[in-house]
């Protein structure tokens, strides 16, 4: 994990306690998956292979790989295996209720609320550059559980509403989750277009208007600590903003951000901030993104695709309905185009070269985000693309690519053991390896 001034033996020490223990089915130790068909995802297809598990890492995998002597072998003859998945929305182990506008957020786990500094001055719900989420999981075993016999082995948990949500965290799917096994934090700030309720920015111009400020505030902040660095003697010393120091990082380039931007407007508002700024912007959610797909290849970087469908009323106006040449009348027509376009957003984008990495959106459960990827499947998304999109590339978003995403030599054991392909319709998770550890999924 990355360094932060705030102790992560006090804020963190009760995370160990926040799950119970693990099931009966979890098991440790060396394995060797045997006579198993696998999708490496990013070396094509070992139609029958062993692999290795040792200290939590893939240590070999191969067509001719022998079964070390100390290893438990189980025979998968039969059946496959495929990276873990990784969603990149996911809100798990946060508090589902939200601090009072204009007080403080969660410090110390079962401590009192602690207000930060941030641009505007006092912490505000959606107004925290320099919320730190790795130091308020309380992830429940039901939820990791329900996530995990889905096929995912690890989650990017993020806030999801206001203008600076917070700084995110990569969390691996176990049973006893403490805080060194948190894979990256902070991984990326998360913004969006939310505004704050009952003050200032209050609008979409306002919250548009104090990102931008807050952006040529960091940057100030940023030369002003450096010159103070360079030459301290004689110069006033530049006053102490948690909220500016964190958002330096992000206007230098060296910290992503992941903006959630839905309809085609929000979409190009989030790409043309970050081109004014030189933002390393990922576009999350996009669910207009079949509408924005010059800005999108503009952008040149990978969306995060949302496959929280929204109801097909809800997206076939007067605007849509012209669109799409329907007549105003014809509700019925309306919905199916709309569903058609919805679930075709990411074969949409993948047929222009954009590059696409799925998620839940934050309001799915594991198995309705499957069931969604494979109706984007149906509705023209290729399977190995897809497969992609829900392990490396989140991976490569995340800044774990070295870690996860793929079944190679060296890289995290997060593996699905399946009967059937890979989001196949008749596929069904058997087993879950999260860091070598194996969990039984009964169906």
């Amino acid at each position: 994990m990355s360094s932060h001034p705030v102790s992560r033996i006090a804020v963190l020490a009760g995370l160990a306690l926040a799950l119970a223990a693990g099931p009966a089915a979890a098991q440790d130790g060396p394995w060797a998956l045997t006579n198993v068909r696998i999708f490496t995802v990013t070396r094509g297809v070992i139609e029958r292979g062993t692999i290795v598990i040792r200290d939590g890492l893939i240590a070999a995998v191969g067509p001719d790989v022998a079964a070390p002597a100390d290893a438990r072998v189980l025979d998968l003859a039969g059946k496959t295996v495929f990276p873990a998945f990784i969603d990149l929305t996911s809100s798990l182990g946060l508090p589902s209720a939200a601090g009072p506008a204009g007080g403080g957020r969660g410090g110390a786990p079962g401590g009192a609320a602690q207000p930060a500094a941030t641009p505007s001055g006092p912490s505000t719900v959606g107004l925290e550059p320099d919320r730190v989420v790795a130091y308020e999981l309380r992830p429940s075993q039901s939820d990791v559980q329900a996530a995990r016999d889905a096929g995912f082995g690890a989650v990017l948990v993020s806030p999801n509403r206001g203008a600076f949500r917070g700084l995110s965290a990569l969390v691996p799917l176990r049973d006893s989750l403490a805080s060194h096994d948190i894979l990256r934090s902070p991984v990326a700030l998360h913004m969006g277009f939310q505004s704050v309720t009952g003050r200032y920015p209050g609008t979409l111009m306002g919250v548009i208007a104090y990102e931008r400020q807050a952006f040529y505030d960091a940057r100030r902040q940023a030369l002003l600590l450096e010159r103070y660095k360079a030459a301290p003697r004689g110069m006033a010393r530049p006053a102490y903003d948690a909220g500016l120091n964190a958002l330096i990082p992000v206007v230098r380039g060296d910290l992503p951000v992941l903006f959630a931007a839905n309809n085609e407007n929000e979409i190009r508002r989030a790409v043309a901030l970050g081109r004014e700024f030189n933002l390393a912007l990922t576009v999350v959610g996009a669910t207009e993104a079949f509408r924005a797909i010059d800005a999108l290849q503009a952008n040149r970087r990978t969306v995060v695709l949302a496959v929280d469908f929204p109801r097909a009323p809800e997206v076939t106006g007067w605007a849509f309905r012209s669109a799409q040449r329907l007549a105003p009348n014809d509700s019925a027509a309306a919905d199916s185009a709309a569903r058609r376009v919805i679930e075709g957003n990411a074969a949409a984008l993948q047929r222009a070269g954009v590059r696409v990495a799925l998620a839940s959106g934050g309001s799915l459960r594991g198995s309705e985000v499957v069931a969604n990827v494979r109706k984007a499947i149906a509705a023209g998304f290729p399977r190995d693309a897809a497969l992609e999109a829900l392990t490396i590339r989140p991976a490569e978003v995340a800044g774990a690519a070295e870690q996860l995403g793929s079944v190679e030599v060296g890289k995290i054991a997060n593996l699905v053991v399946a009967d059937g392909e890979p989001l196949g319709d008749s596929a069904r998770v058997r087993a879950v390896f999260v860091d070598g550890i194996r969990y039984e999924v009964t169906p």
